[in-house]
């Protein structure tokens, strides 16, 4: 079975786009936007969408966002801060700037895709584009 390759994130501005406290859904995407003198032309979204959220330290903006795993000094300093520790497969560090910022979630997934800007992956009617 062939596996789409990610979308590269690196390269791209992403925005913390939306929150449901109710189920711990986060979404974090850089959206699609027409060329401007300093970026090219953007097609697609990319999409961070973690779902399960338990804890989440972030800046509202990141200029060029990488995937990465939390160090053995950032699980002690989550668990003195949660009073838990964290299963370190559900600790996520986005990496910008040279800055690491935590996620616990239970998953995230990267996602590319040509919806509108205002789209959501949390919305039902969203994974089924014209359906009735």
């Amino acid at each position: 079975m062939k596996t789409k390759p990610a979308p590269r994130t690196d390269d791209r501005d992403f925005q913390v786009w939306e929150y449901q406290i109710s189920h711990g859904q986060l979404l974090i995407r850089s959206p699609k936007a027409p060329a401007t003198g300093t970026s090219p032309e953007r097609r697609t979204n990319v999409d961070l969408i973690f779902l399960g959220v338990e804890y989440m330290s972030l800046p509202r903006v990141f200029r060029g966002l990488t995937l990465g795993q939390a160090t053995a000094e950032e699980l002690r300093l989550l668990e003195a801060t949660l009073g838990n520790a964290p299963a370190p497969d559900d600790v996520r560090m986005l990496v910008s700037g040279g800055k690491r910022f935590a996620v616990v979630a239970a998953s995230v997934d990267v996602l590319e895709n040509d919806w509108d800007i205002f789209d959501s992956p949390f919305q039902f009617r969203s994974q089924f584009r014209g359906a009735p």
